[in-house]
């Protein structure tokens, strides 16, 4: 049971990642707040699903503002990786180096990123009981097999 709890939260911390990194990569404000307002109604029916208190709630707005907070300021980095690079392409010859290096940056922020959302997961874990969590994986797992269901339609 706990390895099916772990396999479920990672399933939600990809699909965390994944629609958060689509929201960053937004180039206009509404196309993000879009992205945070489809995962925060998500979550919130989530929470409903699950029957989560009060106190919980607060936990689970709480990371999930969180992990918003570390996304903005991916996106911010974003904006200057990417003048880094047509700098360095921009050039009369290209130092594969300097290329390598600013993936080798790119890959720590987005590991960093990865390793705050996944401290916000634990944090929600943590808060929920053994029964919201087992009643939220299998509800995670019937709407990811109805999600697969309507891909291989």
């Amino acid at each position: 049971m706990k390895k099916g709890i772990l396999i479920a939260a990672g399933a939600l911390t990809v699909a965390l990642v994944a629609g958060a990194a689509y929201a960053a990569m937004g180039r206009h404000g509404h196309g993000v707040k879009m992205m945070e307002n489809m995962i925060s109604n998500r979550v919130e029916d989530a929470a409903d699903f699950i029957e989560a208190t009060p106190q919980q709630r607060e936990v689970i707005e709480s990371a999930k503002q969180e992990v918003f907070k570390t996304l903005e300021t991916g996106a911010a980095n974003r904006q200057a990786h990417a003048g880094e690079v047509l700098s360095l392409l921009s050039q009369d010859s290209v130092d594969a180096s300097q290329l390598n290096a600013l993936v080798d940056q790119k890959a720590d922020q987005m590991r960093a990123v990865g390793h705050t959302i996944v401290a916000q997961v634990v944090r929600v874990h943590d808060a929920l009981t053994k029964d919201q969590r087992a009643k939220l994986i299998d509800h995670l797992k019937k709407k990811h097999a109805r999600a697969l269901q309507m891909h291989n339609e």
